[in-house]
């Protein structure tokens, strides 16, 4: 018998009579086949992942720990460490294993780095060591232990915080599957409902014609199917403005739209068609604290910087200046703030202090 990591190897039987056993029905330890017990299970321990049937694992460590019965492993095994493989090849099983036991440790997100190409270094060197541990020399497996212990113990407040959140985060996502699953069973029941409804809707409308057929006068059929059709068409829209009315409570809403409603129950003054909307022009104010007001780029650096100051140049003239040309090709008049002018001129406008534009917007 010849045996290797993953288990053990037996030679198949060809003896006369005898079937032939495939190993991996077998367990290596009490050499009990699946073909007389249907019910056997396998089990595997992480420390070594030698496949042994469930009666040997009761047996064996049962009371308490004890080493593995492979002859060439020196691992000593509780019983609470074994488990069902998922994968029927051990050699993927225990890279899962070893890459769930990483990702416990190197927890960390995008979030907490401050640029990617720093998470970008982080996820590579947790691939490396993955890769030493799965499949590294001896030396390099005992090196890459050392540095997930050492993490470990150096991040662990950590490691304790991503493990909640995490848990936080997956239990918000089971709510809200669990919330979309149920509204989408409502929705079900609601839409077999009403195809009820409509069937049963259906057969007493049939009924109805029927009826008024029957006890309709002679040649006056017509009359009668039309009378039946205006009625049908009245409740359809009765059942349509309904449901307008129970969507409009309780279903879809978009994000952005004007309530026309807010403020109506409120408001005793006359019908306003343009819901609130002044289309009378305002005036742009070109006051000094205003003009302040406006930043840029270059205009910033003009009001900070001596060079331009000592030569006498004044960003807020700029402004003023560049707003009077914009409004002159519009047919917007500019309020002088000499009262006196504007008395005599005729102006009915009022000048305000600091000169303003009359205006569709506001500076």
């Amino acid at each position: 018998m010849s045996r290797n990591g993953t288990g053990a190897r037996h030679a198949p039987s060809t003896g006369l009579g005898a079937p032939v056993v495939d190993q991996d029905e077998t367990c290596p330890v009490c050499k009990t086949t699946r073909y007389f017990n249907r019910d056997m299970e396998f089990l595997i321990n992480p420390e070594c992942y030698h496949r042994m049937c469930k009666t040997c694992v009761d047996r064996i460590f049962k009371d308490g720990p004890n080493q593995c019965p492979y002859a060439t492993c020196r691992k000593t095994l509780r019983l609470r460490g074994f488990k069902s493989a998922f994968f029927a090849d051990l050699t993927v099983e225990r890279e899962v294993d070893i890459r769930r036991r990483v990702a416990q440790v190197f927890n960390k997100v995008e979030d907490d780095f401050d640029t990617l190409d720093s998470y970008n270094k982080y996820l590579e060197y947790v691939e490396d060591l993955t890769f030493k541990l799965v499949s590294g020399t001896p030396e390099a497996k005992s090196e890459a232990e050392g540095e997930l212990a050492a993490w470990e113990a150096q991040h662990k407040a950590e490691i304790e915080r991503n493990k909640k959140l995490a848990r936080a985060s997956d239990d918000a996502r089971k709510r809200r599957l669990a919330a979309e699953e149920d509204a989408a069973r409502q929705r079900r029941l609601r839409d077999l409902q009403d195809e009820a409804e409509e069937k049963a809707s259906a057969a007493r409308f049939r009924e109805e014609m029927l009826d008024s057929l029957q006890s309709a006068d002679a040649g006056r059929a017509a009359e009668t199917m039309d009378k039946i059709m205006l009625k049908k068409r009245g409740q359809q829209r009765r059942d349509a403005a309904r449901d307008a009315l129970s969507d409009a409570s309780g279903g879809l809403s978009i994000r952005g739209l004007r309530d026309k409603t807010r403020g109506a129950a409120d408001d005793n003054g006359p019908y306003d068609p343009f819901g609130g909307l002044r289309l009378a022009p305002s005036r742009v104010d070109l006051g000094h604290d205003r003009l302040q007001e406006y930043h840029s780029e270059w205009v910033d650096v003009t009001r900070s910087k001596s060079d331009y100051l000592v030569g006498g140049y004044s960003a807020d003239e700029y402004i003023s200046r560049a707003l009077y040309e914009a409004f002159s090709g519009l047919g917007v008049f500019i309020a002088d703030d000499d009262a006196d002018r504007i008395a005599a001129a005729g102006s009915s406008e009022a000048a305000a202090p600091g000169g303003r534009l009359d205006g569709g917007d506001a500076l």
